[in-house]
């Protein structure tokens, strides 16, 4: 995963190992995560994913084990808006929060070098 600053904004490369590194790393380091705050995925109420395709979101909800339908909001941010890179992230929990969706709420982004960001809001 990288950027590149052109003449016509950003331009992403996603590399198409990607979603195969997601699928393998994300639950095992989540579950780490979660367990300090006493949580496992299943308590999770809600999932702010950001979209960097649609092919993320697949690999996210798969890695998880979560129902596809939980990507909605990230879906439609998506569909609406293209991926805006940080700031999208801001638009799915807007999303949730016109929708009032439960808490806690785990906030997921992918950076370059396949950094994973995270934020449990509870």
């Amino acid at each position: 995963m990288a950027w590149q600053i052109g003449d016509n904004g950003f331009d992403m490369r996603l590399s198409p190992h990607v979603p195969g590194v997601i699928k393998q790393m994300l639950k095992p380091w989540l579950c780490e995560q979660l367990s300090r705050h006493s949580l496992k995925i299943e308590d999770i109420s809600s999932w702010a994913i950001h979209p960097g395709g649609p092919r993320i979101l697949t690999a996210c909800a798969d890695a998880l084990g979560l129902n596809y339908t939980c990507l909605e909001p990230s879906q439609r941010v998506l569909a609406d808006y293209g991926n805006m890179s940080s700031p999208t992230i801001l638009f799915i929990l807007d999303r949730l929060r016109a929708k009032a969706e439960n808490l806690p709420c785990v906030m997921l982004a992918f950076g370059p070098g396949l950094t994973i960001e995270a934020a449990l809001i509870a």
